[in-house]
């Protein structure tokens, strides 16, 4: 038992619930000891610091067996490394592989970015409080809405949804978090026999006796007093709300509730001019009378089921920008032929009608086929992802099919480039290579991602994704065994500035070291408040960290949190599953996401984007750290302040950097890049320094209030609708209903702002489904 642990069992608190028996799984008598036949679960764990991960599941397989044989009654809930284990013990409760989510994790994140950072916030339990002493603006509004978490209620039973039983799911999810401040996510229907659908969309028809998943602060069950509890959770999410949208830490709560107060007067008087409208066909929002000069802000939110949107004239068909012949031609959506291990499930993804041959694979080598001798040269319309990993495994499978999934367009699909480190002249096993044959545009390389050359040759300049995964270890000391992950990235970091870098690492607590940089005083000083976070008993210290905010940086013994979860949310780990692409459920939606641009800034609010997108599940933001700084020069300076000595640890930094010359260097390593891009027959003007530094933080906002402003540069999750297996394959186009020109003037609902626009042109329905 570590020094850690041991220090944890004499805290009175926990020494009286935990005992400690030392013992082997392998014996009866130890099984015997610790009561074994009388558990309510047994957990079953895997130890991290290894080398050798295959040996350690057949260690857990076999403890596995010895519990099953001892106590057949025991539910089980098991970790492992390897997919390929899964099939050994399929009699456990609760299977967790790490490979699985691990890789379907990271390649999530290249479509959503900072989506890491999401899913692991929402596994872990939190009452909102963190950050909430901090004078940072950010703190309290990213450290409140990461309480958030997933429940699950019976529809007949729930105080939030009953109102809508006989409602389509779209019109339940959007008057559900204007009303209650709650996301319903998914529904499993017929009481709980089926499967798990996330946005079934306008389809589905809500029943008494279906089961919904909903991400709020905290569930129904433990609201004693419902609407004083669901009014004090209004509140807090108003007033992080408020902070977001303003900025600024010295608020005023007299203030803010005269405001309410004052917008509930405003709707009141709206409210009495208002039309009702009274229709067989659809149930509209209702809407203010004519004579209002104003300005529709949404589209309708029809409680009846509509029809497929295949042929919505916002689905652009894109043919002709592939680079050479269309690569739709070559596709067809089916499941994969080759599998990399047993126990795979089945997804339905885009294959290649033809295998291709073994020697097109490797991107950097010419064949018969094809002459190119860098990634550069193959002209790809979509930037590629690279994906650096020390050895090839089964679990590479599950990065694949979340970017190679049907519901993706064709033409959206980014190249995948896997960076080995293989010996000069190895190769990677057959079997492997005639898994990635049959993906359309997933190549290999051998190479290393510490070397400029193999970068640069995979075609780092065109890449918008860098995924780095450490399978292996070398070192003895448990800390370092992410010391050449964290050095390799920072060189890359220095290097290219502006591409996107994933790293998984093998301690949480290694975070700290991601992007560092010692002359920037503002992330220094985040170590202080992580202390006084952790003081706190946080189980969440370091979501603070800025590289794990912004979805950098991912730690998978973050996963062990989701089978605790599992003990008491046992639908948590299918869910989780189908959310990041793993498994596929007939009639379920998937996760995407979309961009906020200068042009959709008329949207203004969160409100308004709901029925377009049908649900609405993160924000990833920036906050200019110097205009924040700027306001609160003035402002009073708190005992958690990490921004304290701001001003004069500015002068010293500037004073630094002065004397080093950082333009200097920036400069020495743009020469040193483009040299050997010369050496290499590349194109040096495909290589991009960057500019000065981004004082700007990047962080995810879980469930935000309706009203939260929108910004350009904010990333918005979104769970699409289901998209039929046999559909066409066109472009989705992600404002679909967006758009000024695509507002309905029946369906105008109340807001807050004074609009000078009266032309209102009538456009046809909007469709949800797709």
């Amino acid at each position: 038992m570590d020094n850690k642990t041991r220090l944890l069992l004499k805290i009175p608190k926990w020494s009286s619930r935990v005992h400690y028996v030392r013992g082997s799984a392998l014996k009866d008598e130890d099984l015997d000891r610790s009561k074994m036949h009388d558990a309510k679960a047994c957990f079953i764990l895997s130890a991290r610091h290894v080398k050798e991960k295959n040996s350690i599941d057949e260690h857990t397989i076999l403890r596995s067996w010895a519990v099953k044989d001892f106590a057949p009654s025991v539910p089980q809930y098991v970790q492992v490394f390897r997919p390929e284990t899964k099939m050994h013990i399929e009699h456990a409760e609760i299977l967790i592989c790490e490979d699985e989510f691990k890789y379907s994790l990271l390649a999530n994140n290249c479509i959503c970015p900072g989506i890491s950072t999401f899913i692991t916030l929402l596994m872990h339990t939190s009452r909102g409080e963190e950050g909430q002493k901090s004078t940072e603006p950010w703190h309290k509004v990213y450290g409140f809405h990461s309480g958030n978490e997933i429940y699950d209620i019976l529809v007949g039973e729930s105080k939030f949804f009953s109102e809508f039983i006989g409602k389509s799911f779209t019109y339940a999810s959007f008057h559900a978090h204007r009303s209650y401040g709650v996301a319903l996510v998914g529904v499993r229907p017929e009481g709980g026999k089926s499967q798990i659908k996330l946005n079934p969309g306008q389809t589905h028809i809500m029943q008494a006796s279906d089961v919904v998943y909903y991400m709020a602060l905290t569930n129904e069950e433990s609201l004693h007093d419902f609407r004083r509890g669901v009014k004090d959770q209004r509140r807090k999410a108003n007033l992080a709300s408020t902070i977001a949208n303003i900025g600024t830490v010295a608020l005023d709560l007299p203030h803010v509730a005269t405001e309410d107060k004052q917008k509930k007067k405003r709707k009141r008087r709206l409210l009495r001019g208002k039309e009702v409208v009274d229709s067989d066909e659809m149930n509209l929002i209702d809407v203010p009378s004519e004579d209002r000069h104003r300005r529709s802000s949404i589209a309708m939110v029809n409680d009846l089921a509509i029809q497929d949107s295949s042929e919505d004239s916002d689905e652009e068909s894109v043919c002709a920008q592939c680079n050479g012949p269309c690569l739709a031609e070559d596709i067809e959506k089916t499941y994969p032929p080759v599998t990399s291990y047993i126990g795979t499930s089945p997804t339905i993804c885009h294959m290649m009608k033809q295998k291709r041959s073994i020697c097109c694979l490797q991107v950097a080598e010419p064949c018969r086929h094809c002459n190119f001798l860098t990634a550069s040269q193959y002209n790809w319309k979509n930037p590629a992802v690279i994906v650096a990993v020390d050895k090839t495994s089964s679990g590479l499978y599950n990065l694949i099919i979340p970017l190679r999934a049907y519901y993706r367009p064709i033409h959206e699909l980014q190249p995948i480039i896997l960076l080995l480190e293989l010996d000069e002249g190895r190769t990677p096993n057959s079997a492997f290579l005639d898994v990635i044959a049959w993906f359309p545009m997933v190549y290999w390389m051998q190479g290393r991602i510490s070397s400029l050359d193999n970068l640069l040759k995979a075609g780092v300049c065109r890449a918008e994704h860098v995924v780095v995964v450490k399978e292996g270890t070398n070192t003895q000391e448990e800390y370092l065994a992410d010391c050449t992950t964290i050095i390799t990235v920072q060189k890359i970091h220095r290097m290219f500035p502006d591409l996107r870098l994933i790293t998984e690492l093998t301690h949480s607590s290694n975070m700290r070291f991601m992007q560092f940089d010692a002359s920037d005083p503002y992330t220094l000083q985040q170590s202080k408040f992580e202390k006084k976070e952790r003081k706190r008993n946080s189980n969440l210290a370091f979501m603070f960290r800025i590289p794990f905010a912004q979805g950098g940086v991912f730690s998978a013994n973050m996963l062990d949190r989701l089978l605790y979860q599992a003990f008491v949310k046992n639908y948590l780990v299918q869910f989780i599953r189908l959310l990041l692409g793993i498994d596929q459920s007939a009639g379920s939606g998937y996760l995407s996401s979309f961009t906020i641009r200068e042009e959709d800034m008329w949207i203004r609010n969160l409100w308004k984007t709901l029925p377009k997108v049908v649900l609405f599940c993160g924000r990833h933001s920036d906050w200019n750290l110097q205009d924040k700084r700027d306001e609160r020069e003035d402002g009073e300076i708190g005992a958690y302040d990490i921004s304290m000595d701001m001003e004069r640890m500015k002068k010293i930094e500037i004073e630094k950097k002065e004397a080093i010359g950082p333009n200097n260097k920036r400069r020495e390593i743009s020469q040193m890049v483009q040299i050997r891009m010369k050496n290499l027959g590349l194109c040096p003007d495909d290589y991009k320094s960057g500019g000065d530094k981004k004082d700007t933080i990047s962080f995810v906002i879980i469930n935000p209030s309706f009203d939260l402003e929108l910004e350009a540069g904010d990333v918005i999750y979104v769970l699409r609708p289901p998209v039929a297996e046999d559909a066409k394959n066109k472009k989705i186009n992600p404002r679909r209903g967006l758009r000024r020109h695509r507002i309905s003037p029946e369906a105008r609902i109340l807001d807050n702002y004074n609009h000078d626009r009266v032309d209102r042109p009538e456009i046809p329905e909007v469709v949800i489904t797709q």
